[in-house]
């Protein structure tokens, strides 16, 4: 060591030592550390692997520098021999030179998390509204802070102690996929991870949460021993996200599916009809085929193909498929359906009871200004693109001669 850096290391208030990486041999002790084995009137031992009472060997070293010097394992929390004792103290390892490692002693103080929060955890945690925990993977004991009671609606001395009491509170269908990720993270000994489930947080109450955990600390032979992370409220979040969701996949004019979504069910029907061999009928239906609604306002004709959309979906059966494609067009997938007993489901729909032609009337339009193009699988096409053409150019057909009902 040079002369600056000796002087330093000798007279830093942290216990500290540093060990060389071949083999373990301790290269230089400071005074703090000395005068805390003196205290038990101890001397400390020359190696590293003589220090604590967890056995290492070759392998198991050679994991430990490595994951050292990838930066993967930071803090090591181990018991130190001590003469006739034993002291519990985390090691935070930094790599000096090519040959060398410094360790630094620290005495745990995760368990108390009520006061301060711990800052010791900050350089993981940069959330500091959420909830911490620390978690001891080899006693499966969890350590909460009380930001983290107050997110679950309990008291500081009724938190989950351990995993299966944290699994208590998870949603069932989330508690496998929980612990897969877990328990992945532990045995691939990886740096971090994240999981969203729902957690009961009030009563019977499920609140969305995202959990981040991250190794603190390892043991001698490069296992996770300790874990720290958070646990964050997003509740909002996943609210927002279905709203997105559900206007994504359905149209908020008519409240049916929308184009793409459609297109996804439209795909697995025609599969099946293609395995099966069944009959698959599309039929592209334009609520305006007159050109009447054009000339209305917009809030007008907002309504009109609105209640225009809702007669043709109350008249679906529960296999068929209903979406808004256009502006005013609709698209309909009739599975198990042949062209003539679709022609006869499409034409019974064109005639509204008194109760019907009453509200499309009153939204001022009328089943006359509704045209209907049919397109069958495979004779009209064999991709649901190719039936949607056939079907447009039958209902393009169907508005230039006046007809309601038009086959491809």
């Amino acid at each position: 060591m040079s002369v600056p850096f000796q002087t330093a290391f000798e007279l830093m208030p942290t216990p500290a030592f540093v060990v060389r990486i071949t083999d373990g041999e301790i290269a230089a002790v400071n005074q703090t550390l000395k005068q805390l084995y003196a205290n038990v009137d101890a001397i400390m031992p020359d190696n590293w692997k003589k220090c604590i009472t967890e056995s290492i060997d070759e392998n198991a070293w050679s994991l430990f520098v490595e994951g050292v010097k990838a930066h993967d394992i930071e803090r090591c929390s181990v018991a130190l021999q001590m003469g006739s004792s034993m002291l519990d103290v985390d090691i935070q390892f930094r790599v000096a030179d090519d040959n060398h490692f410094i360790g630094c002693v620290y005495s745990p103080e995760y368990k108390d998390l009520r006061a301060t929060e711990n800052t010791l955890l900050k350089f993981t945690l940069s959330e500091s509204s959420a909830g911490l925990w620390v978690w001891e993977t080899a006693s499966d004991s969890v350590y909460c802070s009380s930001s983290l009671a107050t997110l679950l609606h309990c008291t500081d001395t009724n938190t989950p102690k351990t995993t299966p009491d944290w699994h208590q509170l998870v949603h069932p269908d989330d508690v496998e996929r929980l612990a897969n990720v877990v328990n992945s993270f532990v045995s691939n000994r990886l740096i971090g991870y994240e999981a969203e489930y729902r957690i009961l947080s009030n009563q019977d109450e499920y609140s969305w949460v995202k959990e981040r955990g991250r190794a603190y600390s390892h043991s001698a032979d490069g296992t996770i021993s300790r874990v720290v992370g958070f646990v964050e409220d997003i509740s909002s979040q996943k609210a927002l996200e279905e709203h997105l969701r559900a206007q994504a996949t359905f149209d908020e004019l008519t409240g049916l599916l929308t184009r793409g979504a459609a297109l996804t069910h439209f795909k697995k029907q025609l599969e099946l009809a293609r395995r099966q061999y069944t009959p698959l009928t599309m039929a592209k239906i334009d609520l305006d085929a007159n050109d009447t609604l054009k000339e209305k306002s917009q809030d007008k004709r907002n309504m009109a193909i609105h209640t225009s959309a809702h007669y043709f979906y109350k008249k679906m059966r529960d296999a068929d498929i209903l979406a808004r494609v256009a502006d005013d067009k609709l698209l309909v997938l009739l599975p198990n359906t042949s062209v003539k007993d679709a022609s006869k489901l499409l034409n019974s729909m064109l005639e509204p009871d008194e109760r019907e032609e009453k509200a499309l009337a009153y939204s001022e339009t009328s089943y006359t200004n509704f045209c209907i193009g049919i397109a069958t699988f495979p004779e009209d096409g064999e991709s649901i693109e190719e039936l949607a053409d056939s079907a447009n150019n039958a209902v393009e057909e169907g508005r230039r001669l006046r007809q309601s009902i038009v086959v491809n």
